[in-house]
């Protein structure tokens, strides 16, 4: 590979952008170029030099280097962001990483592994299920959906997984096919899920079954009649569940009356709940435990 300049590297990344930074944005760029710095007092000059050191580097660096690699796109990282999730610390950023680099497809059959190991254990590793959720790129890659489905089933998993599961499962291209047997599973999922004890599950079935309904042409979207079984669940959430949805600022009754709005209209309300709550400051409960 040849070698190439980081600085030069991140220089035209920022040129990229059109709009003019915000205050926030501003303020990360000034941070990173502290690192770029921190990094070139370390010989980290070149892309090369960078995945040479970027196992050996101080907890700070390195997930900064993880996220020089995700803003780059440097491909030839792969095998070292791989060999780096067996570090519990920067699994999930590495993952992630992982996930956005292009082609991403390549490193699916990774996260399918050691999806597939992890569900066959007795005892789970939910650090590694979490990763495996924010690594899979599940744009058109029906193996990666089959795994995901099994996690958002799995009811002896934690709720946040399932949860978790459910948010990718969202994003999915196959949910534009009713045909499915892994829609219908998702379907299927996601009415259960309404009525699960954990707000995760609940929050990401509300979000899935939104998904299901919104996706698709408008001709695949006019028969809904599927999903209208879960219009009492999701009255009642919209009437009376106050609690802010996990780890965001808006409630769970607003992501209700959204899902509502996508089983009778077959699209995401505007501005949805996101929008319309954009001024709260207060966040959902995180639980990752």
């Amino acid at each position: 590979m040849k070698p190439t300049n980081l600085k030069v590297l991140y220089s035209r990344f920022l040129k990229r952008g059109t709009e003019k930074p915000s205050a926030r944005r501003v303020t990360v760029d000034r941070d990173r170029a502290r690192k770029l710095d921190r990094l070139q007092k370390h010989g980290v000059i070149t892309t090369v030099d960078l995945l040479e050191s970027l196992p050996r580097l101080s907890p700070d660096l390195k997930l900064f280097g993880i996220e020089l690699v995700r803003l780059l796109n440097v491909y030839q990282a792969v095998p070292v962001l791989i060999q780096m999730m067996s570090g519990e610390n920067v699994r999930l950023a590495c993952a992630d990483t992982l996930s956005r680099l292009k082609p991403a497809r390549k490193v699916t059959q990774v996260f399918l592994e050691i999806g597939t190991r992890e569900l066959a254990s007795l005892c789970p590793n939910r650090s590694w299920l979490n990763a495996v959720i924010l690594g899979l790129n599940v744009s058109d890659d029906r193996r990666a959906i089959e795994l995901l489905v099994t996690i958002f089933e799995r009811s002896d998993l934690p709720g946040w997984v399932r949860g978790d599961a459910a948010d990718k499962l969202g994003c999915a291209n196959f949910v534009n096919d009713r045909r499915t047997r892994l829609f219908r599973r998702c379907r299927q999922g996601a009415l259960r899920g309404l009525n699960d004890d954990s707000i995760d599950v609940q929050f990401g079935s509300m979000y899935l079954i939104g998904a299901l309904c919104s996706h698709g042409t408008q001709e695949r979207r006019t028969n809904l009649q599927e999903f209208k079984s879960a219009l009492p669940r999701l009255r009642q959430i919209a009437k009376n569940d106050q609690r802010l949805a996990p780890g965001y600022w808006w409630p769970m009754s607003a992501e209700a009356a959204d899902v509502i709005n996508c089983i009778a209209e077959g699209h995401w309300p505007d501005p949805d709940a996101g929008e319309r709550w954009v001024g709260n400051t207060a966040r959902g409960e995180w639980n990752r435990d």
